[in-house]
């Protein structure tokens, strides 16, 4: 997992062949309405925005053939993370690239301008919050494993 601020985005690009690409789609993406978004070679973004949710009402969720690269617009989210090793699988979703696991974890806030990247090993619970509810506004741009 990595999570860092967006003036930093130039030293991620080599994660990935298609990460600059995935970062440019965040700067267009500001105001554009919640809703999936195919971009080029295989990436697609999902724009959603809501109110956030205690982490221990959900599980957490895994992927084996994306990386998630995270942005929150507005608002703010508590993400939790744990490495997939460390928590048992409940369940999976192997159609959607989904796979379910329990167990501990450590927290984290991320607000606007902040952005965090999962890869196949972390686990993650996002749009959560740790004492009420606040609304948020983020982009999840997938990149497929190469």
């Amino acid at each position: 997992m990595i999570i860092d601020r967006i003036e930093e985005q130039k030293r991620y690009y080599p994660l990935h062949k298609e990460m600059e690409q995935a970062f440019a789609f965040i700067s267009e993406a500001l105001d554009l309405e919640p809703g999936r978004y195919d971009l080029d070679n295989g990436l697609y973004a999902t724009i959603s925005e809501g109110m956030t949710r205690p982490k221990e009402t959900i599980n957490f969720e895994a992927h084996r053939k994306y990386i998630d690269l995270q942005y929150v617009i507005t608002g703010g989210e508590r993400i939790a993370w744990a490495n997939i090793n460390e928590l048992n699988r409940v369940g999976e979703e192997p159609e959607r690239d989904n796979y379910y696991f329990e167990g501990p974890s450590t927290s984290f806030t991320v607000r606007p301008g902040s952005f965090y990247i999962m890869f196949p090993g972390d686990a993650h619970k996002t749009s959560c919050h740790k004492e009420f509810p606040k609304y948020y506004k983020k982009v999840v741009i997938k990149l497929p494993l190469l």
